[in-house]
């Protein structure tokens, strides 16, 4: 009896096996999960933006206003984001641990070479901002009309101040920037990759859950649709292939430190490399005032006077689903 009650559980493990006494969370119960722990995540946040609010010039009533720039700095919205990220990743932990009963490497917190794998994964997400910038480039000079014209000029001034990014304010915030990012898109493989995967790979199989998490990765980040439905959809596309490339890219290494560090590497990049050129372009505005704009164009959320649909948008899905192929084809041909 004993040696029976130790055999792990029949179904298929993504990564590592799971504990003899595991339950399976339903398949179609984990966006309700998710939801539910996104939003009790998101209070930390939201109150911490209206004590900044509050005690910003003019207070809630700018903010009734519409009007909540002079509150929302970088210095509200990182410590919100890491707060938020970091516990909604421990509610998912928590919920893995208190009712399915299974130990963390399951969800892909595998020991074997975890340091290197996430070492290697800081390095990828850097390469791929590198590559979509890359691509975007190439874009612009052989085929400038699918690119719009305030994208087609992304050099600093010529009186640019370069001086100032090696001053303690924007290092420190830089510093903080990257801390945050780093948990932030760890979470999010801890949560879509880690647990929602294996989840689901329990349920329905690798293909499945690899195809499902994905698309709910990109469900999401439907907030993007407050800059226009057309320029949403598109968005919306980019991310779930993105997603895809994270999902096979924790797959082929059966476990998400890398994937973990990737995510989080390429965040920080695509923010902090706009923020650096900006920061060179107006010396006298400080890294926090700066952020929130910087923010708003790399999350889609700048609204739709500020952003413009066009094959542009095709860049990222491109870029995710060739190297989503690749891999894939790497992975199969491995087995072979």
């Amino acid at each position: 009896m004993t040696e029976q009650a130790l055999v792990p559980p029949p179904w298929q493990a993504l990564y590592a096996p799971w504990a003899p006494a595991s339950r399976r969370t339903f398949g179609w119960a984990t966006p309700f999960i998710l939801i539910a722990t996104y939003f009790v995540s998101a209070i930390p946040m939201v109150i911490l933006t209206i004590v900044a609010v509050a005690g910003a010039p003019g207070g809630l009533e700018a903010a009734a206003e519409g009007d909540t720039s002079a509150a929302l700095s970088g210095d509200v919205i990182l410590p919100g984001i890491l707060m938020q990220f970091a516990l909604w990743a421990a509610l998912i932990i928590l919920w893995v641990k208190a009712f399915e009963r299974r130990e963390l490497a399951s969800m892909g917190f595998t020991s074997t070479s975890w340091l290197g794998r996430y070492l290697r994964g800081l390095f990828v997400g850097v390469g791929l901002v590198l590559l979509m910038g890359g691509v975007m480039a190439a874009l612009t000079t052989f085929a400038p009309g699918a690119v719009p014209e305030s994208m087609r000029d992304m050099a600093p001034p010529e009186n640019a101040d370069w001086a100032v990014l090696a001053g303690g304010a924007f290092i420190g915030f830089a510093l903080l920037a990257l801390f945050t990012f780093l948990i932030q898109g760890g979470a999010e493989e801890v949560i879509f990759r880690g647990w929602l995967m294996s989840t689901l790979t329990a349920r329905w199989g690798a293909v499945a859950a690899i195809i499902a998490s994905s698309v709910i990765f990109g469900a999401f980040h439907l907030h993007v649709m407050v800059s226009g439905v057309a320029y949403g959809l598109m968005a919306v596309f980019g991310i779930t292939a993105t997603g895809l490339f994270f999902a096979l890219y924790a797959y082929a290494e059966r476990g998400v430190w890398g994937a973990a560090a990737a995510h989080g590497t390429f965040n920080a990049a695509a923010t902090l490399m706009p923020l650096a050129i900006g920061q060179a372009g107006e010396p006298d505005r400080t890294p926090s005032d700066l952020f929130a704009e910087v923010l708003e164009r790399a999350t889609g959320m700048a609204g739709v006077e500020a952003t413009e649909v066009g094959p542009h948008l095709l860049v990222q899905p491109g870029v995710f689903l060739t190297l989503s192929l690749i891999l894939f084809l790497r992975m199969r041909a491995r087995k072979g």
